[in-house]
């Protein structure tokens, strides 16, 4: 710790004595941060996040070789996990779809220099953008057979548009073997706003 420091000295000795005036240079503590921490999730499924994680570069990035981004339990990165790292100057980070969020609470990004992890990083909190499944998911599916032939099916599926389309872009139709779309096949797609 620097403490009330203020300089480094450097003496030298001989067989007989220290010397009495060292070299000296003035202490100057290098403080580099990244700021404004943000995430938009982009993942719609509850339990789970994926998107950009974006911050401010530090100011003075002299002595910053990365940036490291983990996923947290608070704002001072206790239980980090996951994550990954981009070099100075990058100030983006993508966390892939279907990563779990667990119990982390925060987006924590620190600055390393060439010696050592800053021990206090910035960090933002974890909005998962579903907040349950039904906010993002269509509902009220409807299906109608009208090919009269047995084992064969035709017709207009319908549903309720999402709640909530912000991150919506297209609706996936599969037929599938149950509920939950197990052994999914064929299909197609429609824009977001089109039911």
């Amino acid at each position: 710790a620097k403490g009330s420091f203020t300089h480094i000295v450097v003496y030298t000795k001989s067989s007989l004595v220290e010397q009495t005036t060292p070299a000296a240079v003035a202490l100057a503590d290098s403080v580099a941060s990244a700021s404004s921490v943000a995430f938009t999730d982009k993942d719609l499924d509850s339990a789970q996040i994926g998107g950009d994680t974006t911050w401010t570069l530090a100011a003075d990035e002299t002595h910053v070789s990365n940036y490291y981004i983990y996923l947290a339990t608070d704002t001072a990165g206790a239980g980090q996990s996951g994550g990954g790292t981009v070099s100075n100057g990058v100030n983006t980070y993508s966390f892939s779809a279907d990563t779990a969020k667990a119990s982390f609470t925060h987006i924590v990004v620190y600055t390393k220099s060439s010696l050592v992890e800053q021990t206090t990083p910035a960090a933002v909190a974890l909005a998962d953008s579903v907040l349950a499944d039904s906010v993002a998911s269509a509902s009220s599916v409807a299906f109608a057979d009208k090919d009269l032939d047995s084992a064969q099916i035709g017709g207009d599926t319908t549903w309720t548009l999402a709640a909530d389309e912000t991150h919506v872009s297209n609706y996936y139709i599969y037929l599938a073997t149950d509920t939950a779309g197990a052994g999914k096949s064929g299909g197609g797609n429609v824009n977001s706003g089109v039911s």
